[in-house]
């Protein structure tokens, strides 16, 4: 799995290649932890084009980020996931915490 990180003005876009399982969600959570250290950004984007498959884990690492960016009075939203993951996120309810959209 890989994580860019790119930052264009106030919006920083995040984009995961690959099927967040263990192994991977410890990657995203050092790079979660990069992105909270990046200044001035107020929108976040999660591109998940490439994401067929993500743990608990990881998602509770998305809902950690959230909270943090949510403190910062930033919004965040998921584009780009997979049929499977939209209904996946839509059985726990992450749309009402956060905007997500296929």
């Amino acid at each position: 799995m890989d994580i860019e990180l790119d930052k264009k003005g106030d919006t920083l876009k995040i984009v995961i290649d690959g099927n967040i399982d263990t192994d991977g969600g410890h990657k995203l959570g050092v790079s979660l932890q990069e992105a909270m250290e990046i200044d001035g950004v107020k929108t976040v984007v999660f591109d998940l084009t490439t994401v067929r498959t993500i743990t608990s884990s990881g998602i509770g690492k998305i809902m950690n980020f959230f909270k943090f960016i949510d403190g910062k009075k930033a919004t965040m939203s998921v584009k780009g996931i997979s049929d499977q993951l939209y209904k996946q996120f839509m059985e726990i309810h992450l749309d009402r915490i956060f905007p997500v959209s296929k």
